[in-house]
């Protein structure tokens, strides 16, 4: 069985699988139970001691059996009830093995103690029912029609009877511990149970009717305590919410006493940082300037070579194109000049042959390669003056 190594990393296949096998122990642990509560059974009075609340209602406080199984069947219902009771610890333990990777730290410490006082409010409620509940419930309905009716209690009717009371005043005893849980966790409020009073008192009559035997008598019976056990669990609610309440006051009155201790300390130790340190007495500081050699001295113009090597800002760049030697012959010529647009030399006008020729001359020294790009590279055309 895989066992989980920290909280939310196990893939949903093996919860599952897990799952499957915490039910299997559980399972098989309560066999185990059954088996001893057979036992228990066949070797001690459990019969006379479960009859003990109605044998003074019945004549010769002897039950009856109507069929040859009863006897078979009755054994074996007590057992597995001693056997759910035995095994109830291992099964709360295969319940909290399987939960537990999923609840935080706060959950845990709530929810640790609640098993053992969960165990310990059912066995009261059961043990109430049993010397208080039951006796006067039966007394109650075989006080009806007396003079007509003689009773004659099957022992499987009366068991039935008896185990169904007793199991559901076990469980509803559990409502103070899973409020107080809830309010603990912050689910519930004292306010919120107090303001659904009204509904939870409709619950309260459909679990009375659903848990104890299907008569009047009984679901009042277990009616009344159920309120009962409803305000007692407002009650602890409202305990519960006021220690939570200064539990977080304290907590949150501490953090702010640290922050505040931890921004002194970090202030302290800033001033402290900020103030030179002493001098020893008739020593002067050292005020002379001192030279790192590769930096620019203060005042100093640089050049942009120097300022680029410092990684200092510099002025933005042109670049410019070569001369040619073509057209610094041409301006060399007399009557020629530069323009800036083609569009600068006078209508009509031209350049003369002679001064053509000779141009072309001058060109003749270039090879067919480089006359093309000597006029390409040509910033702009030349006119006579």
């Amino acid at each position: 069985m895989p066992e989980p190594s920290s909280r939310g990393e196990m893939p949903f296949l093996d919860h599952l699988e897990e799952l499957r096998w915490r039910i299997l122990y559980s399972l098989l642990a309560v066999v185990l139970c059954t088996l001893v509560g057979w036992w228990v059974v066949q070797h001690f009075d459990v019969i006379g001691l479960l009859k003990r609340p109605i044998a003074p209602l019945i004549p010769n406080g002897r039950l009856v059996f109507t069929s040859p199984t009863d006897p078979f069947f009755i054994t074996l219902k007590l057992a597995f009830v001693f056997g759910l009771l035995f095994a109830s610890p291992v099964v709360a333990y295969q319940i909290w093995r399987f939960l537990a990777p999923a609840l935080y730290e706060r959950e845990r410490r709530v929810i640790v103690p609640a098993f053992s006082v969960g165990i310990v409010l059912f066995l009261g409620g059961a043990t109430a029912a049993y010397l208080w509940v039951l006796p006067r419930a039966l007394a109650v309905l075989l006080s009806l029609q007396r003079q007509e009716l003689a009773p004659m209690i099957t022992a499987d009717a009366y068991f039935g009877i008896a185990a169904q009371l007793i199991i559901a005043f076990g469980l509803i005893t559990e409502l103070p511990l899973v409020v107080t849980i809830l309010a603990a966790l912050g689910v519930v409020t004292p306010r919120f149970l107090a303001k659904n009073r009204r509904y939870a008192i409709v619950l309260s009559a459909v679990a009375a009717a659903l848990l104890s035997p299907p008569d009047a008598v009984s679901m009042i019976v277990m009616l009344v305590p159920l309120l009962l056990l409803y305000e007692v669990s407002i009650l602890c609610a409202w305990v519960m919410t006021r220690r939570r309440a200064r539990r977080e006051a304290g907590a949150g009155a501490a953090s702010r006493t640290t922050a505040l201790l931890l921004l002194l300390a970090a202030l302290g130790g800033t001033l402290s940082a900020q103030q030179p340190a002493p001098k020893p007495p008739g020593v002067r500081a050292d005020t002379t300037p001192r030279h790192v050699p590769g930096q620019p001295v203060q005042g100093q113009a640089i050049d942009t070579g120097a300022a680029r090597r410092l990684g200092l800002p510099t002025g933005p760049t042109r670049s410019f194109p070569p001369a040619d030697s073509v057209i610094d012959s041409l301006l060399k010529l007399p009557g020629y000049r530069r323009g800036r647009q083609p569009g600068d030399l006078p209508a009509g006008r031209g350049v003369s042959r002679p001064r053509r020729d000779e141009a072309r001359g001058r060109f003749g020294a270039l090879s067919r390669g480089e006359l093309p790009a000597r006029r390409r590279g040509r910033s702009a055309p030349l006119r006579p003056e």
